[in-house]
């Protein structure tokens, strides 16, 4: 009799636990903006802007939606099944986002998927080395300028001035044959920075946006490269 039990009670325990699951889900519809926005959680990165249903104005969506593929220069009508998560640690979002349906899509002209207008810009400032492979960089000496018309940068990387050429398409930067001067280096925090940074860049593709006063880079969806603006001065 116990043999016949313990399967019942064993199925009956999977139906509450999925139930209790369930009522802690709901679906809901979020719309995300074409383009993100810089925010700060635990590190400087960029975030979502979407509008929830009852929004007036964007907001930052630190969290991230699983099963979603955002292409920059589109905004989304998604269906989103939201889970609220127990025990959250104190540094976690509340809330877990999974994609059930892409509603809509839809290109949005805005200067950030317009090229030339992208990169008149980017053109225009000095951009600082403020994160490397999700490492903030405190104070970090290395910086970017970028000629569009010549499809040039230069820079320097920590311990030496380094350049090279660029190829860039509306959502991609290639970095290409890279060179640097040679001088010695004898601070090791400096020397490293060069190196991990070079090696990082040299004949690499990102996919890059521009948001607020930032330059980010991606590869495989993941910020690899953040540059803040700052003057030419």
């Amino acid at each position: 009799m116990k043999q016949l039990l313990k399967p019942k009670l064993i199925f009956t325990f999977i139906l509450l636990f999925g139930f209790n699951l369930c009522a802690h889900a709901d679906i809901i519809r979020l719309v995300v903006k074409e383009d993100r926005a810089s925010c700060t959680g635990v590190a400087p990165q960029t975030c979502y802007q979407v509008k929830f249903k009852n929004s007036k104005n964007w907001e930052l969506f630190y969290d991230q939606i699983v099963g979603f593929k955002y292409q920059p220069g589109y905004r989304y009508v998604l269906q989103v099944q939201r889970t609220k998560r127990t025990n959250v640690p104190a540094d976690a979002s509340a809330y877990q986002y999974k994609l059930k349906k892409v509603l809509k899509k839809y290109k949005v002209k805005t200067q950030s998927v317009q090229e030339d207008g992208v990169w008149s810009f980017v053109s225009k400032h000095k951009w600082n080395l403020i994160q490397l492979n999700g490492v903030t960089q405190e104070n970090s000496p290395a910086f970017l300028i970028f000629d569009a018309d010549k499809s040039r940068f230069n820079g320097y990387a920590g311990c030496n001035n380094f350049f090279g050429g660029f190829e860039k398409t509306a959502t991609t930067i290639t970095f290409k044959q890279i060179g640097s001067t040679l001088m010695a280096c004898a601070d090791e925090r400096k020397n490293k920075l060069e190196g991990d940074l070079l090696k990082l860049m040299s004949d690499k593709t990102f996919r890059y946006d521009v948001a607020d006063q930032t330059l980010n880079l991606y590869q495989d969806n993941k910020l690899v490269l953040m540059f803040g603006m700052s003057s030419l001065d």
